[in-house]
């Protein structure tokens, strides 16, 4: 049985296809520019009379400190470190009364 034509078609131009992540490379320079000799008493262009194209560059924004954050930061830090020093408190406020107890029931003595 014979196919029609529209679709063997389409076929073949989904089979041709190239990947649509895959772009298509730039054609390169023609010969002549490749070839070409500088001419002798030429000048170099200098920064006047050519533009940079350094205002189309994506720059990072440096932003100062923020607020919010730095307060947070030092709550958590704060906290953090005031109850690392509240557990040592009460370990050596349990060993003192410990010493005590046993200084009081006779079993160290002075």
């Amino acid at each position: 049985m014979k196919q029609p034509t529209r679709v063997l078609k389409t076929c073949v131009a989904f089979r041709n296809r190239r990947p649509h992540n895959i772009r298509k490379s730039p054609p390169p320079p023609p010969r002549s520019l490749l070839s070409a000799k500088p001419i002798v008493g030429a000048t170099k262009l200098t920064s006047s009379s050519h533009k940079m194209a350094a205002h189309k560059i994506a720059h990072a924004t440096l932003k100062g400190p923020s607020v919010v954050k730095e307060i947070c930061i030092g709550l958590t830090l704060g906290l953090f470190a005031g109850g690392l020093w509240k557990m040592h408190h009460w370990n050596e406020q349990r060993k003192t009364r410990a010493f005590y107890d046993m200084l009081e029931k006779g079993e160290i003595s002075n």
